[in-house]
């Protein structure tokens, strides 16, 4: 028993020896990883028939690189236009690689800048993947979100609705895209879709009221797109629709509120 614990003892001083002389000799350093995006045409020769698994490894650098960053000091910066060249590159690599769409609109943003970034692969991905909700849904709540961009998130927001297998848990945010935008029309249409999906009476009736609201906005934006039809320009004030008899009063908010006309966005809004 004692030559047992005399042995562990010294396996034990034995194995702090080699770890303090390896600290010694070869101390440890973050240092930057040596980023560069292979061309296509190289990777696609180098790689042979071996697109999917090339397009495996970049992938997992890519990740590394960017998750490594939840440890790593503030010096260390996520490279967004090496992160987003590479994940174009295996999106080219292997087309189906479902993954790397999603995960390019999902789970790479790290600045508000790579939403534009994202844009190009995502749209590829959309156009192999059309019955995929995910794909532009990500890719509005990037616009929405981060960008503030709402008809863009709108337009993105709107395709993901009308797929067949989309949920609609999300609905209130397309309908928040869709107001800050002025596509009222859709925004009436994901409105209703929660009122439908309520059963909550007195939410119900909010929801009511809210539709009206946004009835009104369309009736009221539809007159002044026909305005300017006619005279060449939005009007200034939404009391020229009236004095034009393409209105025969501004119509009453239910929620108390007031329609103006906003000159900068050149659409009705409420106030």
């Amino acid at each position: 028993m004692k030559r047992l614990l005399l042995l562990a003892l010294c396996c034990f001083l034995a194995a702090v020896s080699i770890i303090t002389l390896d600290r010694r000799l070869y101390p440890l350093e973050l240092r930057e990883e040596i980023r560069m995006v292979p061309s296509k045409e190289l990777a696609g020769m180098l790689c042979l028939d071996h697109r999917g698994f090339a397009a495996d490894m970049f992938f997992i650098q890519v990740n590394l690189h960017s998750g490594s960053l939840m440890w790593k000091p503030f010096t260390f910066q996520f490279d967004s236009d090496w992160a987003y060249g590479m994940m174009d590159l295996v999106t080219e690599l292997d087309p189906k690689y479902y993954m790397a769409y999603l995960f390019s609109a999902m789970g790479l943003i790290h600045n508000f800048s790579d939403v534009d970034r994202a844009q190009p692969i995502i749209e590829r991905g959309m156009k192999i993947f059309p019955e995929s909700w995910e794909l532009p849904f990500w890719m509005g709540y990037g616009y929405h979100v981060y960008l503030e961009q709402y008809e863009s998130a709108s337009g993105y927001f709107w395709q993901a609705a009308r797929k067949p297998d989309s949920p609609k848990t999300f609905l209130a945010l397309i309908l928040s895209s869709f107001r800050k935008g002025g596509a009222y029309e859709k925004a009436i249409w994901a409105l209703s879709g929660l009122l439908e999906s309520t059963e909550d009476e007195n939410l119900k009736m909010v929801y009511t009221k809210k539709l009206v609201q946004l009835q009104n906005l369309s009736h009221l934006q539809q007159s002044a797109l026909r305005f300017r039809d006619l005279h060449g320009q939005f009007p200034s004030d939404l009391n020229v629709l009236v004095s034009e008899g393409m209105l025969e009063r501004i119509p009453d908010d239910p929620m108390g509120m007031r329609y103006i006309w906003d000159v900068e966005k050149n659409r009705v809004v409420v106030r």
